[in-house]
This record gives structure tokens, C-alpha cells and sequence, in this order.
């Protein structure tokens, strides 16, 4: 891939090209991150799913050899969640959980930081619960103790049903 740009990303998403996904992020693994979260930020139900999923591919396949990479990748998730941070990144609790779920075995850890930095804030709940049900489906151990709280919280936020609702908090 000669240009990585948000919209070569996108398209390499939208017809699952992981493959070449992943030699983009080994030419540059900060520009496809940044285009990979840039797309989170889209209104469109389909493309942060997919987003999601690339992120958890990239650190299923690169997480061994880039570990610090892919904790930055979260740390910066929880600063920009900080009021100080001065944006509303939706989906922050998502793009950690695809971290989390991409290696369960390195990263479990840190679902309770993603748990308790996103419960109390109402934007980031339906993400929350998102990320809990995608973490969920590749490593259960490492939700279960905060199931009944995310089943309370589900509740409250009537189930959120589909993906796009975050954006109509």
C-alpha cells in the first residue's frame, strides 16, 4: 500500500482485505492506527464495527512483537475519556476492548480501567456495553465479574440494540 489514508483504510475494512490491512500497519503502524480510530468517529453503523474488528486483528497478529504499542493505544482510550482530554471519544471503550480481545491472555487487565473509567459517564455507556459483549465473545473470564452490572446498566440503557445508538446519547 503505497498511500495509507483514512479512506484506503476504510475501504480495506469494508471488504475485510486484512491481509494487506495488516502490511500497511507494518509500514506504518501510527497511521493506520490513527485512520483505524478516526473511523470510529463516523456516524455510519457498519464502519465502527468493522474499525472495531480491524483493531482486534491488528493486535491479535502484532501484539507479541509490539506490546507497548498496543497499551498506548489504550492509555491514550482512557486520557481522552478524562474530561481533560477535550474531545467525546464514543467509542474509547470499544477501541480498548478490541485491544483486550485481540490478546484476552496479556491485556485482560485492563477491562476493569475500561470498566470503571466509562460506567459513570453517560456517553460512553452504550460503547461500555459494546465493548463488554465484544471482550465477552472471545474471552467470557474476562467480563464475568462485571456481567451484573453491565446487565443492569443494558437495562437502563434499553439493551442497546444496535451499534449506532452510542450516537444518540
Amino acid at each position: 500500500m503505497t498511500t495509507i489514508t483514512k479512506d484506503s483504510v476504510k475501504s480495506l475494512i469494508d471488504t475485510g482485505n486484512m491481509q494487506v490491512l495488516l502490511a500497511a500497519f507494518d509500514e506504518d503502524p501510527d497511521k493506520v492506527r490513527r485512520n483505524l480510530i478516526r473511523l470510529t468517529y463516523t456516524p455510519d453503523s457498519h464502519t465502527t464495527p468493522r474499525a472495531i474488528e480491524a483493531l482486534r486483528y491488528l493486535t491479535q497478529e502484532r501484539s507479541d512483537s509490539m506490546d507497548l504499542f498496543f497499551k498506548e493505544t489504550m492509555r491514550r482510550q482512557l486520557w481522552a475519556m478524562n474530561e481533560e482530554g477535550g474531545n467525546i471519544p464514543w467509542c474509547a471503550p470499544e477501541i480498548i476492548g478490541a485491544v483486550i480481545a485481540g490478546n484476552p491472555q496479556k491485556y485482560a487487565q485492563f477491562f476493569s480501567y475500561n470498566f470503571y473509567a466509562a460506567i459513570e459517564e453517560m456517553s460512553f455507556q452504550p460503547s461500555l456495553v459494546h465493548a463488554y459483549d465484544f471482550v465477552s465473545s472471545y474471552a467470557p473470564e474476562v467480563t464475568a465479574e462485571f456481567t451484573e452490572q453491565i446487565e443492569d446498566l443494558r437495562s437502563k440503557l434499553g439493551n442497546v440494540p444496535e451499534h449506532k445508538v452510542r450516537h444518540s446519547v
